[in-house]
């Protein structure tokens, strides 16, 4: 049958589909019979989302045949039809005698429906009333219109219903029914009346149960009712210039004075929009929640109105706005003190707290929707909580929901404390949770993925610089800790809100009893050697330009010749900047003494003239030898290594500290500032701008002006003000990438068809994907591919923008030596890293034809697999190939995952040899073609064996626990296997992507999603958008885009639950009376008490167990696959040892 101008083809669901669905419609799925077919239950498969559906299947020779499927499909807009259809009893009449089809035929039917709903009757069932002959439905609907329809009234529902709401509910009814197509109402007007109706009946049955402030003069809450008379005089009806906010949808916020009776109470007056979705029920809500609310920070409730369309609550006037108002207004958060917010946190603290706790123990609340807008000032800035949750949501309400909500749909306190925590960091930082800052070069993120990036390190970089002179250390750390605590994916680690009061009020009494101390740095007596002024001028032929060979912001270099080549450094006095630096340096290096510090010889400051002299490199500097071309290509790959090695020992001595104790940053490190003497060695020079710290000092957050080398300068230092050691150890790092490269940081190159990019930029850009592309050509033939990974693990930790993850310098240096000694003991593995790969790869390639003979031709019973990212089939390769049978994966180029994730799991998958591991077979990249062969999986997926009933019957505990631990030692593999140089994170573990062999080995497969990246690489800096299948992906990973090993982890923690349950991760199962929920939701709920509800009643095993397994979701840190692996490992031995225990009494009993 055709359907062709439809434009229908994106909906096209295949047969075999919908057979696999409904189990080839068996009986068993069926749930409806009509005229037109039957309706069958079944759950369609991953491609279409899981979802379960109801599949209406046409007879083509019934009553509603070709034409009535066709019209079905299409579901085109109301029309005039050529034949009538429908249902007796509810059919339209006037659609009956006309054949008119109109949408107000459709209100009728509805109004039958609403009777039905009033009476308890079915429509085309008869009832007798009194002594009347039995009458169907709509002829005593009818019947009864003049008199009242009190007698038609379902009597299960008589004693409950509201006359009120009965009058609105039969009014509607009544005119969906009307026989006058004009006095029908549209569906819009239908809904709001029934929701006015609920609302009715809704205020009648909570009245008795909304009790007024026992301090309040109001003894009963209908003395709570405001004339709507009175409101509109206290507002000047709503006039803009009362107007203090208005809502997306309409409804506003107006200041207003109430009369005398009123006590001419100043109030805030939140108006619903009338007829707005859902207003009777969100009226009724807030009324219910604030007129029972009496508490010094939580906004007072006042009084409502309830007159016709009007839907109105009451408050009293927070003369100072709203909490976001004040963040979001430069002037006004100027305006607010550190000590001014605490004060805020602990006021909006004890409010919320008040809804937890303070309404009784049967009445507790949740707030829901606690964010910076719903925290409002009075007079005092004294915070006042509201609730007005589910009424109007603000803009960026979503950043302030608490993730494990988002991800299991259930909400409690836990849920309020991490949206505190958010409103917490909002005052700390003074941006809102839902605008993006940029820090460093680092992207522009929002505010709590950099407050998750930088809590260990660098938090202080988010304080609002309005309060950054103000605020105490001390009080500083107690806040964000607790704040931090607020925000935990660990639902135990959140703190109750009594404790976050506590530990505020702390942070204030801190504040209050200490002022911010500054750092200070001491100076210290030198001794130094005096040359005379002119002794220098004679020695560089008075500073001629052409012994210059260098020069700085305040200074020049020039070249002399005194009883042995000296380097003399000449600054200018006329610039307070150049004098200060003079006598930095001078204080510094005149104490060094260290082989790879340029030695210090003298100094003049006569006159104008302030010079250093110190020893002549007779190589000059770094920076000069890798500019230029003849010099670089004769520095070897070993000679760079020494070079870079000899730096570090310099850098190492100024860390540690000498003589004194004092440690030194040096806080320019950079090329020019290593020199290089007749033997290569490094020479490190350049202390202008260093810094001392006393030892007393040393764990002391140092801040100072920014200062140094652009481009070398570590972002984290140029965004805080903050210096450490680790700041020496960026701007090194830079220094090892123009080593590596042979290219200055600040210069542009451009590697294949690439745009051209400076030396950082081309850092990140090939991180992922090729760092050996940044490799100097001039080494690329001679550098050994061992010592290389080494050495960019290095490179790439030192310029980590998380400062836990930069090594010290005693690391550095350790790790060159290593890089050092493989290359020059190495030699067997040199191999020109650029071609490696591509050489590798080429045995692997497998011609199209070979693939298409395989297959054969393509049909659903040799397709054994589908995705975003195309179709799998399975086949038999040729003699050529073994004969082997593998699963032929082609992608599809425009799939979610095409060219470039082909590209990716190609290069891994074609180097990774682990049982444990799908094995790889070979690609075919021909033509438009991107295929990936593989080895096939006999007994296919852990999904498809636990949703076969018969094969999930068969699966024992034992055999369960097997897989797990396969799959556990195949991503452990990925995590740690593959040397010091590689880590792999799958990002797609799925019981789907845990394929079995005939022995019911488990086999990781699909790396098209995976990334790598060094080993010891910190994986916080891998930022990706989050990829996976919902249900299995890490939920922090999903909020923040950092992606881990520990998102694997997370989703193989699902998996093992799936083991456990016998259900797939999407499929939901009720448990008692609960609603059907889906497998993460019943693990989290069922974990404290009562986990064996979760067990597959398919498999016996003991609850000990479990619970050997169970533990880790709830852990604070996960635990590595390693841990996994060994805590598997001994479930099975248990449940080994405990089978064991069973067959031999089995044995003994036989055996008599």
């Amino acid at each position: 049958m055709s359907l062709s101008g439809l434009n229908l083809e994106k909906f096209l669901i295949p047969l075999e589909e919908i057979k696999l669905a409904t189990k080839n419609f068996s009986p068993e799925n069926n749930i409806g019979d009509g005229s037109f077919g039957s309706v069958f239950k079944g759950q369609l498969s991953e491609r279409w989302d899981n979802r379960i559906a109801a599949f209406k299947r046409h007879d083509l020779e019934g009553f509603q045949g070709e034409e009535q499927f066709r019209n079905e499909v299409e579901m085109i807009q109301p029309h005039v039809s050529e034949s009538v259809a429908g249902t007796r009893f509810y059919m339209d009449p006037i659609y009956e005698k006309s054949g008119n089809l109109m949408v107000e035929s459709d209100a009728y039917s509805f109004g039958v429906v609403l009777f039905e709903m009033l009476t308890g009757l079915l429509a085309y069932r008869r009832r007798r009333i009194g002594d009347e002959k039995p009458q169907f439905l709509i002829n005593m609907v009818q019947h009864y219109h003049e008199d009242g329809v009190d007698k038609l009234i379902d009597p299960y529902i008589r004693d409950q219903i509201d006359s009120r709401s009965l009058d609105m509910f039969t009014e509607i009814a009544y005119k969906c029914i009307n026989l006058d197509l004009k006095d029908r109402p549209k569906m819009d007007m239908i809904i709001n009346f029934i929701e006015k109706t609920f609302g009715t009946q809704e205020l009648k049955v909570d009245a008795s149960t909304i009790n007024t402030k026992s301090s309040h003069q109001f003894r009963d809450f209908e003395k709570f009712l405001i004339p709507l008379e009175e409101i509109m005089r206290a507002t000047n009806n709503f006039s803009l210039e009362n107007l203090i906010s208005k809502e997306e949808h309409g409804s506003v916020i107006c200041e207003g004075q109430l009369s005398e009776h009123w006590r001419n109470l100043k109030v805030a007056i939140y108006r619903f929009q009338p007829n707005a979705y859902q207003v009777e029920h969100k009226f009724i809500h807030l009324l219910k929640t604030e007129s029972d609310s009496n508490h010094e920070n939580i906004i007072p409730f006042i009084g409502y109105c309830n007159e016709g369309d009007e839907r109105i609550v009451v408050f009293g006037h927070p003369l100072h706005g709203s909490l976001d108002d004040h963040l979001q207004d430069p002037r006004m958060r100027r305006c607010i003190t550190w000590e001014q917010r605490l004060k805020i946190c602990v006021g909006a603290a004890k409010g919320l707290n008040y809804f937890h706790v303070g309404l009784g123990k049967d009445r507790q609340m949740i707030h829901g929707d606690f964010m910076s807008h719903m925290i409002l000032l009075d007079e005092n800035m004294e915070a006042k909580a509201l609730e007005i949750s589910h009424v109007e949501k603000d803009v960026g309400f979503q950043f302030y929901l608490d993730p494990m909500y988002y991800e299991t749909g259930i909400k409690g306190k836990k849920s309020d404390i991490y949206s505190f925590g958010v409103v917490m960091f909002e005052m700390l930082s003074g941006m809102m949770v839902h605008y993006e800052r940029g820090i460093g070069d680092d992207k522009p993120q929002t505010l709590i993925n950099l407050v998750r990036q930088y809590y260990e390190n660098g938090l202080e970089k988010l304080i609002d610089p309005c309060i950054s002179g103000q605020i105490n250390g001390h009080s500083f750390h107690t806040f964000t800790e607790i704040a931090y605590k607020c925000i935990s994916f660990n639902l135990k680690e959140r703190p109750k809100m009594d404790t976050i009061i506590k530990q505020i009020e702390e942070a204030l009494d801190i504040q209050n009893r200490r002022a911010a101390s500054p750092v200070t740095m001491q100076s210290h007596q030198y001794q130094i050697i005096i040359s005379s002024s002119n002794e220098i001028h004679l020695a560089t032929r008075n500073f001629n330009p052409k012994a210059q060979i260098g020069d700085g912001e305040f200074s020049l270099v020039y070249r002399g010749k005194l009883p042995e080549p000296w380097k003399n450094k000449r600054f200018g006095r006329n610039d307070y900047k150049g004098e200060e630096e003079f006598h930095n340096e001078l204080k510094m290096i005149s104490r060094f003494e260290h082989e790879n510090i340029i030695p210090f010889v003298g100094y003049c400051n006569e006159g104008n003239e302030m010079i250093i002299v110190s020893e002549y490199a007779t190589n000059g500097s770094l920076d000069h030898h890798l500019q230029d071309p003849w010099k670089s290509r004769h520095l070897t790959w070993a000679q760079r290594l020494m070079i870079c090695l000899g730096a570090a020992k310099a850098i190492k001595y100024l860390h540690s500290g000498h003589k004194e104790h004092c440690m030194i940053i040096h806080r320019d490190i950079n090329s020019s500032n290593i020199l290089l003497d007749d033997k290569l060695e490094a020479k490190i020079c350049g202390f202008s701008l260093s810094v001392q710290v006393p030892e007393n000092q040393q764990h002391t957050k140092i801040h100072t002006n920014v200062a140094g080398t652009p481009s070398y300068v570590d972002p984290i230092h140029i965004e805080s003000g903050i210096l450490s050691t680790t700041s020496d150890v960026y701007s090194f790092g830079i220094v090892l990438f123009e080593m590596l490269s042979g290219m200055l940081v600040f210069y542009e190159k451009s590697i294949g068809d690439d745009k051209p990019g400076n030396l950082i930029n081309l850092v990140w850009r090939y991180y992922d994907d090729g760092p050996e592309k940044l490799i100097d050509p001039h080494i690329n033939d001679h550098i050994d591919r061992r010592s290389f990974h080494k050495f960019i693990d290095i490179a790439y930790r030192c310029i980590s923008f998380n400062l836990k993850d930069r090594l010290t310098m005693d690391r550095i240096i350790l790790w060159i030596e290593k890089a050092l000694d493989i290359q020059n003991h190495g030699a067997a593995s040199i191999v020109p890293i650029q071609s490696y790969h591509d050489q590798n790869l080429k045995k692997f390639r497998i011609p199209l034809e070979e693939i298409r003979l395989a297959i054969g031709v393509k049909s659903i019973e040799s397709q054994i697999g589908d995705g975003g990212f195309g179709l799998v089939y399975k086949g038999k390769l040729s003699e050529l190939w073994q004969n082997r049978t593998a699963a032929i994966k082609y992608h599809d180029p425009k799939g979610y995952q095409g060219k470039d994730e082909f590209r990716n799991e190609l290069q891994m998958i074609s180097i990774f040899h682990y049982e444990n591991i799908i094995p790889f077979i070979g690609y075919c990249d021909e033509g438009n073609e991107m295929i990936i062969v593989s080895e096939y999986a006999t007994n296919g997926s852990l999904d498809h064996y636990l949703r076969d009933l018969k094969k999930r019957r068969s699966l024992t505990w034992v055999q369960r626990l097997n897989i797990c631990l396969g799959a556990a030692k195949g991503l452990n593999y990925l995590h740690s296997g593959l040397g010091d140089y590689n880590r792999v994170v799958h990002r797609y573990v799925k019981s789907a992507n845990i394929l079995l062999d005939d022995n019911l080995t488990a086999k990781i497969g699909d790396f098209g999603l995976s990334r790598s990246g060094p080993r010891n690489q910190p994986q916080t800096q891998l930022y990706t958008k989050a990829a996976g299948t919902k249900f299995y992906i890490d939920p922090i990973y999903h909020e923040s885009g950092i992606l881990r090993k520990e998102s694997d982890v997370y989703s193989f923690g699902v998996v093992l639950f799936e083991a456990l349950s016998g259900m797939l991760a999407y499929d939901r199962r009720r448990i008692g009376d609960d609603n059907p929920q889906p497998l993460i939701n019943l693990v989290r709920r069922y974990y404290e008490e009562g986990p064996d509800k979760l067990i597959d009643h398919l498999i016996k095993i003991k609850l000990i167990t479990v619970l050997l397994k169970l533990h880790y979701l709830q852990s604070n840190e996960r635990p590595t696959m390693q841990t996994l692996i060994e805590r598997i490992e001994d479930a099975l031995a248990y449940q080994v040892a405990k089978d064991s225990e069973v067959k031999e009494p089995e044995a003994k009993i036989t055996e008599n």
